[in-house]
This record gives structure tokens, sequence and C-alpha cells, in this order.
């Protein structure tokens, strides 16, 4: 059984020789460098994944917009904007970003993420909006797609590979905030939801129109969404505004995917979705990652309540790497009734923490190994 053959029996609820073994989200590749992992410093991100995926056995590395293998369609703002810097410091650099906004990034990197201050966004009125996407939105515009003799080139090798593949859905919710920021989305929702309607429309057809070659080209297995609208407690917009301004452009988006035999849409958001899964499937979404334990999504309840009309991967907390064996044993544990249900890939809930020592990763993976069947390999 090839490995794409055994992941969709897996999120079909079938027998299975083992579950996918997918790579985590990120680490603490420094620490773990010192702490004897033979990873080299100079790889471009690309040699740097691949490196990864090699080394740890992973099946691939999924995730919305860089994971790999995925087809890279450019489904976000191009061209972007240029980069530019408008004040360094000893201690920080004031640049303009791809998407326009201009930030605060501090150069003191803790660990695996470096801390960053927004300061301005391009988007603040309608006709901000409209010159926006008359300079980044175009579906149409030169680049979107790999250059076309390395196209045919990935197509050639997709059509005869025995992995997954994904493709990035789009984001409705995530990119608006991106562009406008949060606070000002949030007034924006109630001072002119007319214009966030717009903007949320505007790019349900902008995905379709992307996207439409590559589907015609190449047969997918699964889309990647991604939104970033909830926290600890719940959603950042109510249940009905994401009803009235999401959910159609979510039907028109998954509609046009299933017509191209894109049978599976995925949706990545942290915090606690709880609220909105009922409107995602709705929507044609059916995947849902990275459930965190922190913001109290518990893929155990999440089974008993949806039954088969969901899958689901990630859920392994985060916080307990750090803590040793015992409580890695005590994560493997709860997952089992998870994993035995069906449905389910095992994933650190989002971001490996920088207190998580190598030797506790390996210990993780170990077991991880274990509980998705690959014991006797």
């Amino acid at each position: 059984m090839t490995i794409r053959e055994n992941f969709w029996r897996v999120v079909r609820f079938q027998p299975a020789d083992h579950l996918p073994f997918w790579a985590d989200w990120l680490g603490p590749w420094r620490r773990w460098r010192d702490e004897g992992l033979p990873v080299g410093e100079d790889m471009d991100d690309a040699r740097f994944r691949a490196w990864v995926l090699d080394y740890f056995g992973f099946d691939g590395m999924y995730s919305a917009f860089w994971g790999q293998p995925r087809v890279p369609v450019e489904v976000g703002v191009y061209p972007p904007c240029p980069p530019e810097v408008l004040e360094e410091t000893e201690h920080y650099r004031v640049q303009r970003t791809g998407v326009g906004s201009i930030i605060r990034q501090f150069k003191q990197r803790q660990g695996s993420l470096v801390s960053a201050q927004w300061l301005e966004y391009p988007i603040k009125t309608r006709q901000d909006w409209r010159r926006f996407r008359d300079r980044h939105l175009d579906p149409h515009a030169s680049g979107r797609y790999p250059e076309e003799a390395a196209w045919q080139q990935m197509k050639a090798a997709w059509n005869s590979r025995d992995q997954v593949i994904s493709i990035d859905g789009g984001s409705f919710y995530g990119f608006v905030r991106d562009w406008i920021g949060f606070e000002n989305l949030s007034y924006m929702l109630f001072d002119d939801p007319h214009l966030v309607r717009e903007m949320m429309d505007y790019l349900g057809d902008f995905f379709i129109e992307v996207l439409h070659r590559a589907l015609d080209e190449v047969q997918v297995d699964f889309a990647m969404f991604w939104e970033d609208m909830c926290y600890k407690s719940g959603p950042l917009l109510s249940p009905r505004m994401f009803r009235e301004l999401m959910l159609p452009n979510y039907k028109k988006v998954t509609f046009f995917l299933t017509e191209h035999g894109v049978e599976l849409s995925w949706v990545d958001c942290d915090g606690n979705i709880e609220a909105l899964i009922p409107l995602w499937i709705e929507g044609g979404v059916r995947g849902f990652y990275p459930l965190e334990v922190a913001a109290d999504m518990d893929a155990g309840k999440l089974r008993r309540q949806y039954g088969e009309q969901i899958v689901m991967w990630g859920n392994v907390d985060k916080r307990a790497l750090a803590q040793g064996r015992e409580a890695i044993d005590a994560e493997i544990a709860r997952l089992e009734p998870v994993v035995a249900a069906g449905g389910f890939i095992p994933l650190v809930d989002h971001g490996v923490p920088d207190d998580v020592s190598l030797q506790c990763y390996l210990y993780y993976l170990e077991r991880r190994r274990e509980l998705s069947g690959f014991r006797h390999q």
C-alpha cells in the first residue's frame, strides 16, 4: 500500500497499515543543533525542509502556503511590495513587508520565532482596498505559477507520485486581517461590513480563478485553508458574521474544489474553534488543525460530537513535550482512543516550543511512531 493509498484509508475511516507520519511545524533548531542534531546552517528553506523530512523519516510536511509536497501556486499578494527598510537600530529594524504593512522586527532571537510589532497596515479605506486589489490581486498575474518548464517537470513527477499532495485553498478572515489589522478589522465589521463583504466576495472568486489551471492539470488530494481567527476562548468574529460574510465564499470555493476532484478541504486555525466548526462543515470543510490543547480543544470530544463528519490532525499538547517522558506517555495514552476511532493524525498542536530538548522530541517521535502503528517496522 502506497503512502497515498494509506492516507486515504485513514481519512475515510478504513483499516490502514499505519497513520501518516507527518512532520510537526517548526522546532528549536538552534538549540537542537547545540544538542547534537546534525543540521547544517547554510540551507535555504526548501533544502532545510527536505533535510528534516529525510532525517526524521517523515512522510511529508503539510502546512498552508509552505508545506511540501504541495502545488506551489501563489494565492496571495502578487507581486509583493518591494522590501524597504525605514529605520534600523542596534535592537530592531522597521521595514515594509511584502503585503505592504510596516513592522518593527526585533533582532534579538531567543528561539525559533522572531518577535515583531505591527505599526501600520496597507488598507484603511475602500479606496485603499481597490488600489491594493488592482496592484496585488490580479488572478492572472505572471508569477503565480512556476516557470513553464519547471511546471511541466513538477506535473510529471506528481502524476507518478505515491504521496499525497496539497494545494492552498486561500484565506478570508486571515488575509483581510493581515491587510487591515485585527483591531481595525474588528471595528470595520461594525462600521463598514459592506466593505468587508466586498473584500471576501472578491477573494472567493479570485481563489477560484487562480486555482483553475492547477486543478485542471493536477490531481490534488486536498486543499488547505488558513484563517487563525480564534483565540483561547473562541472566535474573533461572531458565528453570525461568519455565516453572513464567509460561509457563502467557503461554499463557492469548496464546491469548485469538489468539482475538480478535491474531495477534502482542511482549515488551519489556532485557538478554540468549536463555535465555528459547524459553519465550516456547512461550508464544505471537513478537516481541522492544529486543535490546540491550551485552548481547550479535545480531539476525543470532537470525535464523539461529530463522528465521521470530520477528520483531524494535531492535538498533541506542545507543553507536554518539555515535561519529560511521563508527560509524553500521558499524551500518547490520551490520544490512543482517538487514533483507534480513525480519521485522526497526531501532531504537535502548533510549533514545537523552544523549551523542548532534542532528547524529549526524539522520545515523543518514538512514541508517536508506536501510536501510528510502526511497532513492527
